[in-house]
């Protein structure tokens, strides 16, 4: 795992549902399910973010948390964090670390309260999750600095609003 000084705060900007406009690509996304990205900001990088393609279930999953929806019953994210609240655990901070065979990849970082000195787990995810469950319970969300180089301009594509 890598320092924390090498990570810097992000924020979600938005979800978006990716719109492409390369013809093949087009007739292609007939037979695909909806792909989504979400765009992580961060202030140091400017007006860069970094694209994380996800899919449908999880961009309305976080979508649904940053609109403050709350189910009738709880979602898979709701009841994970509300098994971690029972259990006398919080969510410290997630991070998203760095990116393995085209993957990015992300630590939950956990604190438990039950014993006389708080104790840090930390937890492999992916940063889907990681997110859904950072944005329910208020956790900063961080970004390794070096992921840089796979932030974009916020308007290189074309992308619409996710209606989830």
């Amino acid at each position: 795992m890598r320092k924390y000084e090498d990570y810097l705060k992000a924020e979600v900007k938005g979800i978006y549902r990716v719109v492409f406009r390369d013809k093949y690509l087009s007739r292609l996304n007939i037979y695909l399910r909806p792909v989504y990205v979400i765009l992580l900001a961060c202030p140091e990088w400017g007006d860069l973010v970094l694209p994380i393609y996800i899919n449908e279930p999880e961009a309305m999953s976080i979508q649904m948390a940053l609109e403050g929806f709350k189910p009738q019953r709880p979602m898979t994210h709701d009841l994970i964090l509300s098994m971690l609240e029972t259990l006398g655990i919080t969510i410290e901070k997630v991070t998203v670390d760095g990116v393995i065979s085209g993957v990015y990849v992300a630590t939950i970082v956990l604190r438990d309260y039950r014993k006389t000195k708080p104790e840090y787990r930390y937890v492999d995810a992916r940063p889907s999750d990681s997110i859904a469950l950072a944005v329910r319970a208020g956790a900063p969300i961080y970004v390794a600095s070096h992921l840089v180089e796979y932030a974009v301009p916020a308007d290189q594509f074309d992308y619409e609003e996710s209606s989830s």
